[in-house]
């Protein structure tokens, strides 16, 4: 009887961990799903205290599931590196080659509100704090 009890808790153990996994790779497979699905506008993004959306005006992002992601302008296209990390609700990308403005999103962002349609996050840099407010594309 000790051991079936023993067997018992370690199970239920196995099952938790097990389920918590399952929960974290379903909850990146919707933020994947949704970031991959459609291109993404820069709504919103101010600098410290400086708002300068209008920088952005015309880009257009492409999120790719390996990890990719795409600015679009017109024909030119800058391409850079995303991560989605939905236990620290944040979002890294890099564009490595980047000028103003788009150099301007290289960083680790705190994701404060989502939907399958917009992202708010800020990032704290020496300069103070940027927001910055993705819409995804009608």
């Amino acid at each position: 009887m000790k051991n079936f009890l023993r067997l018992s808790v370690l199970l239920l153990i196995v099952n938790l961990f097990s389920c918590k996994k399952a929960i974290e790779n379903k909850q990146r497979d919707i933020l994947i799903d949704a970031m991959t699905n459609g291109q993404w506008l820069v709504q919103q993004y101010i600098e410290g205290t400086v708002d300068i959306s209008f920088e952005f005006y015309g880009y257009r992002f492409q999120f790719e599931e390996n990890g990719a992601v795409h600015a679009l302008l017109g024909p030119s296209v800058l391409d850079g590196t995303w991560q989605g990390d939905v236990n620290n609700y944040s979002i890294t990308s890099q564009f490595p080659s980047a000028s103003d403005p788009i150099k301007k999103l290289n960083g680790i962002w705190k994701i404060t509100d989502s939907y399958l349609d917009y992202v708010e996050a800020e990032m704290n840099t020496s300069n103070g704090k940027n927001i910055l407010h993705l819409r995804k594309k009608p």
